[in-house]
């Protein structure tokens, strides 16, 4: 099956590389993951009809594209794989292709919150986290190391979850090391005793401090505002200058 996937996708570009020199095998194989990984192809791609497949594809690529403002007609250029290539947020960008998730919203304003096994250095800058969601928003937070409605952690590659109860032991979504995804949140559901987690990436060399970070390094304080969004019912922003704008700036 995986391999009638490379085929159709390397089929549905293969007019790039009289464009582009530099799209490899390997690009392909990146970039169908990361299509249907944030949404913008469908899970069940491989039912489609194989003379549709290109179409789909190409529509898929050129969603991205129209979703970031970037230039191209639904081929891959150095451009898009650029940006495909940027770490960012692991939460999808389109949830319309058999997404289950809900977009119900909390029961209540005041919402309780937790990082699990950390130090008060990470808990000082997830406080200023929450502090900034409420000042622009109509929640509060309170931190309780038991029972909490959200729950932050670290995790690395496949990892399990805090609240397994209710979560489940496994997270469906594993972590890729260095780069790529720095981390991920779950959206509110109305499932009885839910527990929205925030997972962070321990491979990730991070900026634990609330001041500006240095260019080799990721600043929790603004990850872990955006990931709070998340949990607080909030998808992903087109707009670069929004806190949920799901590729990580280059500075903050």
């Amino acid at each position: 099956m995986w391999l009638a996937r490379i085929i159709a996708l390397t089929a549905c570009f293969i007019a790039a590389r009289y464009i582009n020199s530099t799209i490899t095998d390997e690009n392909y194989a990146l970039t169908f993951d990361y299509l249907q990984k944030y949404g913008y192809l469908s899970k069940d791609v491989d039912a489609v009809p194989a003379q549709r497949r290109n179409d789909v594809f190409r529509n898929a690529f050129e969603e991205f594209q129209n979703y970031y403002d970037l230039p191209g007609d639904g081929m891959p250029n150095n451009e898009t794989l650029q940006l495909m290539s940027k770490p960012r947020c692991g939460f999808r960008d389109i949830l319309k292709h058999g997404t289950k998730a809900s977009l119900s919203k909390w029961p209540k304003t005041h919402l309780t919150w937790n990082f699990h096994l950390t130090d008060e250095t990470e808990l000082s800058t997830a406080r200023a986290a929450f502090d900034l969601w409420s000042q622009h928003s109509a929640f509060t937070f309170e931190r309780s190391e038991t029972n909490a409605d959200i729950i932050i952690s670290w995790r690395r590659l496949r990892h399990y979850n805090t609240n397994t109860k209710v979560n489940g032991a496994i997270c469906s979504d594993k972590f890729d090391g260095p780069g790529n995804v720095l981390a991920h949140a779950s959206l509110p559901t109305d499932q009885a005793g839910f527990v929205s987690e925030v997972h962070v990436d321990g491979d990730e060399p991070w900026h634990i401090y609330i001041n500006k970070h240095p260019a080799d390094r990721f600043s929790l304080h603004y990850t872990l505002t955006h990931k709070i969004g998340h949990s607080l019912g909030l998808v992903h922003n087109r707009r670069k200058t929004s806190v949920m704008f799901a590729i990580q700036p280059d500075q903050q």
